[in-house]
């Protein structure tokens, strides 16, 4: 019963993200969308492509599983140069950050870092309908 309950939660761990971070060239989630996630809780930091950056991010969604407790923060140059634009810290139990629309200076993000993330065993229950892939 254990080993079976052990291979459920492996399965549905395998298919939640720890962390997932889209972003749109238009208001309302429209327009060219770039999308990554990550499964093991890495940290790091992701500059945008030019098709994206050239008209802006005017759109974006971002998700923690609250297991990780993974952070963003969004920069103005690549390479998570330049000013932070925004940011939010991860919190329980899954930390969802969604704009449909951003501001003027928003929309000149170029990269994103995340940062903080915990990898811990997964234990409880786990909502594996948060922090999937778009």
């Amino acid at each position: 019963m254990h080993k079976q309950l052990f291979v459920l939660l492996s399965v549905l761990a395998a298919l939640a993200h720890a962390w997932s971070f889209s972003v749109w060239t238009k208001t309302g989630y429209k327009g060219k969308r770039r999308s990554y996630f990550d499964v093991q809780a890495s940290n790091g930091c992701f500059s945008l492509p030019t098709d994206i950056t050239r008209p802006g991010v005017h759109s974006f969604k971002f998700c923690s599983m609250a297991y990780t407790r993974c952070s963003i923060t969004m920069h103005s140059a690549k390479a998570c140069g330049g000013s932070v634009l925004g940011s939010a810290t991860a919190g329980g139990p899954t930390r969802e950050w969604l704009k449909s629309s951003v501001s003027q200076a928003g929309s000149r993000m170029k990269s994103f870092r995340i940062q903080g993330c915990k990898k811990v065993p997964l234990a409880g229950n786990l909502d594996v309908s948060k922090c999937r892939g778009e």
